[in-house]
């Protein structure tokens, strides 16, 4: 058996930048496999309002923004891209109307955070359309940059991922949609779990322990040897390196010196019953490093997505053993 060199990324949240240096690696690094875990989605809309002249106004991470023109317009449209938000071109009265609803425009993570329901309409409606084909661009974008390549591309949502975006996956001729289910990655049995412990956002994929455990059960159950499988859950085991997560105010602000456990118990139980050769985790952003948690290598490669920097992981397995591994950068 010949060494196995897996490519894998977490926690992409709409980065274009983010995703486009992830197909670059999956080359550079020779990667025979490449695992595109959750959260995929962008967490917010930046409306652009044009304005006369040719001329169009918006604000990006903070700072008001104008463009001159198509080419600054295109210009300030791939900065947005590549924090990872959405962007709709607007004018002013339809903006207000937007408004009128009552919500917040420019996203969802905010909403929460104040205590305030996206809910039904128009703006979620917009934030859905805008996601699902973000994520039907890249799926075509990668078939285009990885035909040929002989590249294994698996992909697995989060716990802020929309459902919708699922059926963009499918869609892809190329990349293996690999959510709640067994596939085979090369000789290595793989089940991908991308639901979550409750989190404060009340995020679309999560559930309680007990669920969780129900799901890793079941997926687990499909394995012929759980040993030698990969489980590749986005939330990673409650306890350990792998889910020190900022500890937040009651306003949902993130404290700068203290932090907490912010993984599941049943990700961790179930590691330490079925004792898989690999997990693969993302979640938690700050926390990447590699633990044991028994005979188990668990890894979460961290995530920069909004500064455009990428965080992956290449690990390298042989003969049913983590021979290797290397956190990469760039």
């Amino acid at each position: 058996m010949s060494v196995l060199k897996i490519l894998y990324v977490a926690d992409v949240h709409g980065s274009e930048t983010y995703y486009r240096k992830f197909l670059n690696a999956l080359k550079i690094y020779k990667a025979d496999v490449g695992i595109l875990m959750g959260d995929l989605c962008g967490k917010m809309i930046n409306p652009i309002v044009a304005g006369p002249n040719d001329t169009y106004t918006c604000t990006v991470m903070g700072h008001n923004r104008t463009a001159t023109g198509k080419d600054e317009l295109e210009k300030m449209q791939k900065d947005i891209a590549q924090t990872g938000n959405y962007h709709f071109i607007t004018s002013p009265d339809e903006l207000d109307s937007l408004s009128s609803e009552g919500k917040t425009v420019e996203g969802r993570i905010d909403e929460r955070s104040a205590k305030i329901s996206l809910g039904e309409g128009r703006i979620d409606d917009l934030f859905r359309k805008l996601a699902v084909e973000r994520m039907e661009h890249w799926m075509e974008l990668g078939e285009e940059r990885l035909a040929g390549s002989g590249i294994d591309v698996f992909v697995g949502a989060g716990n802020d991922d929309l459902f919708e975006i699922d059926a963009a996956v499918d869609k892809s001729s190329y990349f293996v949609n690999a959510n709640e289910k067994r596939v085979m990655v090369k000789d290595y049995e793989m089940i991908t779990l991308p639901w979550a412990n409750p989190t404060p956002w009340q995020t679309e994929r999560e559930c309680s322990e007990e669920e969780l455990t129900a799901r890793i059960d079941r997926m687990a159950g499909e394995l012929t040897d759980p040993a030698t499988a990969i489980f590749n859950f986005h939330v990673p085991p409650h306890g350990t390196l792998l889910d020190q997560a900022p500890k937040l105010s009651a306003n949902l602000v993130p404290s700068t010196d203290e932090t907490i456990s912010a993984g599941s118990t049943a990700v961790l139980e179930s590691i330490q019953r079925y004792q898989p050769l690999l997990g693969l985790h993302g979640h938690i952003h700050e926390s990447r490093g590699i633990v044991k948690v028994g005979k188990t290598t668990c890894i979460n490669p961290g995530s920069e997505y909004s500064e455009g920097i990428f965080r992956g992981v290449l690990v390298m397995l042989k003969k049913n053993k983590v021979k290797d591994f290397m956190f990469v950068s760039g």
